[in-house]
């Protein structure tokens, strides 16, 4: 058995698949199975159930090793996709990264900047408050001594 079965173009596009088949162009599942020429002894490949049935057709035939090749070449073209695109992946959260760190640098400032705000207001309220109780106290010292004086006052005429 070969692995090409015909010379025709169409029979080759039918035939053509990449990696370990799953179905024939037909529709009909693929067998795995073992080679029992002289040629080819014990060697495996993967036929089209219906190929035995309809052998004027150009059904499905692969040997196992060339489908392994192929599918191990397939995937390794999509491991490298994967690698390009963690690589890209790996840019962009680098990127990302300096972003945040420039946009936590703003941040912290304007953090400090309303913490210092704050403690200024803080102590003029403070400050505020102080002069308020000073004010007070002058006023109640202001009232006490007219109090006792009038007390006295009152000690005199009245008492």
């Amino acid at each position: 058995m070969s692995c090409t079965t015909g010379s025709s173009v169409n029979r080759e596009e039918r035939q053509k698949s990449i990696g370990v088949p799953q179905r024939c162009w037909c529709g009909r599942k693929v067998d795995l199975l073992v080679s029992k020429t002289n040629e080819n002894p014990y060697r495996r490949f993967y036929r089209c159930q219906g190929a035995l049935q309809r052998q004027t057709e150009s059904h499905l035939f692969k040997w196992v090793e060339v489908a392994m090749a192929e599918e191990l070449e397939e995937q390794k073209v999509e491991i490298g996709k994967a690698f390009a695109e963690l690589e890209r992946m790996g840019g962009d959260c680098i990127a990302l990264g300096r972003c945040l760190k420039s946009q936590f640098g703003s941040l912290e400032a304007r953090v400090c900047q309303l913490e210092n705000d704050a403690k200024l207001r803080e102590a003029e309220e403070c400050s505020n408050k102080r002069k308020a109780v000073f004010g007070a106290y002058r006023h109640l010292g202001v009232a006490v001594f007219v109090a006792g004086g009038l007390a006295l006052v009152y000690k005199a005429f009245c008492g």
